[in-house]
């Protein structure tokens, strides 16, 4: 909880313990520290108490600490000073006091100074948009630790630190509360080689492809995370091998003063000489020629992001897509692959995206709910060869149920329109992205609409950090948390037209197991699960995300 001091006209009482300007305002208490020396607030302190001796000062301070160990064990992180400990041991009880004797309950402490440290690059500006409060602010005693901790991971969801510590100190000699944030940056140029996998996941290319080494992107990427310190991103991909993909993009989260407005730019050029050109029992179906491109993507992608508050962001954009395929897909194995034979699609699309995102940590978050609503009109000039308009909303809630127990649900689904056949290059659903039933990672699903829920309980092994030796100067200790989890999934998806092929389908479809997920450099995540299938068998699967 956060308050605004709003001036000295509206104070009823004014008293001075210790050091500190102990004001009420409408039933609240207000703590404000005034610049004293160490020994004043010594001796004013051990006055307080009854002039006992400066060893009995501090064990009743101890006892006084101990008592409010959930807020500042937290908040101040271990590295209490002597100095700091009078201080603050003295605010705790002459405000308990003081409330009591007033019949208040509600303590609030102000905020003089915040103290950035570490932001080599990163602005301050930046790292200040994502906290709740400013300086001057004042903040409520008994939730302090929830409070810091909640805008520590705020910031750490900007994806530009690797680390963080927030706490409340004591500066000297003034004597002036502080809230320090202290940041560990990451790497922020990343020109490495590129080794990913063409398939939609891991476990495809284990089993059903045979590890080939065929079906292996490689090339240079080069990513320049934080390029200016507003933590604008310029991303430039050069791939080869199972796909040849060239790519630039640029993104600034904001531009303006009120830094509410942000964009994003990107074009991008794909060919590939193998390509999925239907679906049989729920199974891609591929055909590839060594002579000629079976498939071609040029894409142009422009953005404009807007913040008007903390948590909230909206998204207008602009898509240009022109897709090729050979004469041998469109017109002699499936008609239907662009629609009435056609080897080529053109279309400007149009998107609008509004997200609302309270979650604590996004790569895996323990805490807090996501909103996401996208409204997407593929086609709007009369000569675009698809007009297709999508609805799209994605929920997602976390709760902690103890020390170590914390729940997830999730719930996603999709509406298309109009009513009819669409092509089958634009009719994908379940089985493609994070649109998985658990269990069902071998199969897809096609359809025009689709709905899928995702349940799980996840129980802390052990959250550390590993050291990873001078080898490792800029990270040499690793964030690791690990957690065993139980899941149940649920998913369906409605296709009128290609479901003949495909007993998936038009089928509720269930998956549920057990597993363990590993959460590194805060942003990496492996899962490792064992699934059983509703419509028989079982597996074991491998997914993860790298967080860049």
């Amino acid at each position: 909880m956060m308050r605004r001091v709003n001036g000295a006209r509206k104070w009823r009482n004014n008293k001075e313990i210790n050091g500190m300007q102990s004001k009420f305002v409408r039933g609240v208490v207000y703590l404000q520290p005034m610049p004293l020396h160490f020994s004043q607030n010594c001796r004013r302190f051990m006055g307080m108490v009854g002039g006992r001796s400066s060893r009995g000062a501090r064990a009743m301070l101890r006892a006084v600490l101990r008592q409010w160990h959930s807020v500042f064990g937290c908040v101040l992180g271990g590295k209490m000073k002597k100095s700091d400990l009078l201080i603050v041991g003295a605010l705790v009880v002459a405000a308990s006091v003081a409330a009591q004797k007033d019949g208040h309950t509600d303590l609030w402490v102000r905020i003089d100074t915040i103290v950035l440290e570490g932001n080599y690059r990163t602005r301050a500006e930046l790292i200040l948009r994502e906290l709740e409060f400013q300086a001057g602010d004042t903040l409520s005693l008994t939730d302090l630790a929830e409070t810091l901790e909640r805008n520590r991971l705020r910031v750490m969801n900007t994806g530009l630190f690797a680390h963080s510590t927030i706490h409340l100190e004591v500066l000297e000699p003034s004597g002036h509360l502080a809230i320090r944030l202290w940041l560990k940056e990451i790497w922020y140029v990343y020109p490495i080689p590129v080794f990913e996998l063409a398939d939609r996941n891991f476990n495809v290319w284990w089993t059903d492809f045979n590890r080939s080494l065929k079906r292996v992107n490689y090339g240079i990427s080069s990513a320049h995370l934080n390029l200016s310190g507003w933590a604008d991103v310029l991303k430039i991909n050069l791939n080869f091998g199972y796909t040849n993909r060239y790519e630039a993009s640029y993104e600034r989260p904001w531009f303006n003063r009120s830094q509410t407005l942000g964009f994003r730019a990107a074009v991008g050029f794909s060919r590939n000489r193998e390509v999925q050109y239907v679906t049989r029992e729920n199974r891609q179906q591929f055909i590839a020629d060594p002579e000629q491109w079976m498939r071609q993507r040029l894409y142009a992608h422009l953005a404009l992001y807007w913040r008007p508050k903390l948590l909230t962001t909206h998204t207008f954009a602009l898509e240009y897509h022109h897709n090729q395929t050979s004469d041998t897909v469109a017109r002699q194995l499936n008609p239907h692959f662009f629609g009435s034979s056609r080897t080529k699609q053109r279309h400007v699309s149009a998107l609008y995206r509004f997200v609302a995102d309270l979650r604590d940590a996004r790569p895996y978050p323990l805490k807090g709910w996501m909103l996401a609503l996208e409204l997407r009109q593929n086609g709007l000039l009369p000569s675009d060869d698809l007009h297709l308009f999508r609805l799209a909303a994605e929920g997602r809630y976390y709760r902690p149920l103890g020390r170590r127990w914390s729940a997830e649900l999730v719930l996603k689904g999709r509406l298309s329109w109009p009513r009819r056949q669409p092509p089958f290059y634009n009719n994908q659903a379940l089985g493609y992205g994070s649109d998985v039933v658990r269990g069902y990672e071998f199969f897809v699903v096609d359809g025009l609409d689709f709905f899928v829920q995702k349940g799980s309980l996840r129980f802390l092994l052990f959250d550390k950090y590993l050291y990873l030796g001078k080898w490792f100067p800029m990270a040499n200790h690793l964030p690791i948390r690990a957690f065993f989890a139980l899941h149940h999934d649920t998913g369906y998806a409605r296709d009128p037209f290609f479901a003949a092929d495909n007993p998936l389908n038009n089928r509720l479809l269930r998956g549920y197991g057990l597993g363990l997920n590993v959460v590194a450099f805060y942003n990496a995540v492996a899962r490792f699960e064992y699934s059983w299938r509703s419509t028989g068998g079982s597996g074991f699967y491998v997914n993860y995300f790298a967080g860049f």
